[in-house]
């Protein structure tokens, strides 16, 4: 079999595509518009004309714009990173970060998350960059465990690989779970097969960062259904990427379905909220 080619970053970045199919869209319509204006003779022109020059404006500001936000995003990141490496003893070099993988300021998040409240078990359902940072901040607070699910075998194996690289497998147990057909209040959800987890113990905090958005519509909704039961009283719930429209919709119907309350959400690159189950038995 032959090796898989490495992708560069501009082929892993669904932002750059929709600000490319909005441009291309923009000028499309501008060209046909243009089209039928010539036709119509003279002012069509001069319209096709003004219409092109704000097209332009348009577009020079809307990327001014995203430079700038982009400034101040790195500047964030930047931060958080400074941050994560200042609190924590790493001793070896984390895997990248962005992207597809968790972000430096969600990251502090769950650093902070686990600093304030010292939970003895931690339930992540996606690996990787966040399993190791977790895994550090449970060495440090004297003990603890993480159980994380990849459905990815080669994701899988990686976060393994590195949490024996930084000295942590002790701390983390990573599981290979494929997504399956599963059916909550009579429809079918593709998530991770819980099968091979025995005896999974009572869950302090619960951090939501897979699957992936493609999987389906609000592909992350089964955990809350499938693991609200194991969590404990006062359990926090820690949600990625919540200023997608899934990820939004899906915190909702866990507000109205479940007892939980929002602790606090946040700007954060991606977005992230804090939920917190009730604290009665």
């Amino acid at each position: 079999m032959p090796v898989e080619r490495p992708q560069h970053i501009e082929t892993q970045d669904p932002k750059y595509f929709a600000f490319q199919r909005e441009v291309y869209l923009a000028w499309a319509l501008w060209a046909v518009a243009s089209f039928l204006l010539i036709l119509a003779g003279q002012i069509g022109l001069i319209l096709s004309l003004v219409t092109l020059g704000v097209l332009i404006l348009g577009t020079a500001l809307r990327i001014y714009h995203k430079l700038q936000v982009e400034q101040v995003r790195h500047y964030w990141q930047t931060e958080a990173l400074f941050s994560i490496y200042s609190t924590l003893r790493i001793e070896h070099p984390l895997p990248p970060m962005r992207l597809w993988a968790a972000s430096p300021d969600f990251l502090v998040l769950s650093l902070s998350l686990i600093r304030r409240h010292k939970p003895q078990v931690i339930f992540e359902v996606g690996s990787g960059v966040s399993t190791v940072l977790a895994a550090y901040c449970l060495r440090d607070q004297g003990g603890g465990q993480i159980i994380s699910l990849e459905h990815e075998t080669r994701f899988a194996d990686n976060t393994r690989d590195n949490l024996v690289a930084h000295g942590l497998d002790s701390y983390a147990t990573v599981y290979h779970a494929p997504l399956l057909a599963q059916s909550i209040d009579d429809d079918i959800w593709l998530w991770y097969d819980l099968s091979r987890l025995n005896d999974l113990p009572s869950i302090d905090m619960l951090v939501v960062d897979g699957p992936p958005e493609d999987t389906q519509t609000m592909a992350r909704y089964p955990a809350l259904p499938l693991l609200f039961a194991k969590l404990n009283p006062g359990a926090y719930i820690l949600v990625d990427d919540f200023i997608r429209d899934d990820e939004y919709a899906m915190v909702n119907r866990w507000l109205e379905t479940f007892d939980l309350s929002v602790v606090q959400t946040y700007a954060n690159e991606k977005g992230a909220v804090i939920l917190q189950k009730g604290r009665h038995l």
